[in-house]
């Protein structure tokens, strides 16, 4: 039983631990949750497309931060759904997406 009580101790305290280490690390701080959804070209079909997207992005992070613009643009225009056209991640790396708006 005193095994088990100790096991059981070293697995809240790495779990405290890790979980702290999680939210205070700067991935998590730039995670952004938008209203626009990720979707696949197939699953727009019925949906209208009305804008192209951009974002651009560099350091660690540059894809998210680039996705993160286009995302962002994509819901204060209006959309609902935005399809990835291309990824170019070169020195700065590049998004381009359709933003479309679908009738739920």
């Amino acid at each position: 039983m005193l095994k088990f009580t100790i096991v059981c101790i070293c697995f809240l305290i790495s779990s405290l631990i890790t979980g702290c280490s999680f939210w205070g690390s700067k991935q998590g701080s730039d995670d952004l949750y938008y209203r626009i959804n990720e979707a696949y070209d197939f699953e727009v079909t019925h949906c209208d497309s009305f804008a192209m997207a951009r974002g651009k992005g560099t350091g660690e992070f540059a894809l998210r931060e680039a996705k993160n613009q286009a995302m962002k643009y994509g819901e204060e225009i209006g959309g609902t759904h935005i399809v990835w056209l291309h990824v170019d991640e070169g020195e700065e790396t590049k998004v381009v997406a359709v933003i479309y708006k679908c009738k739920q």
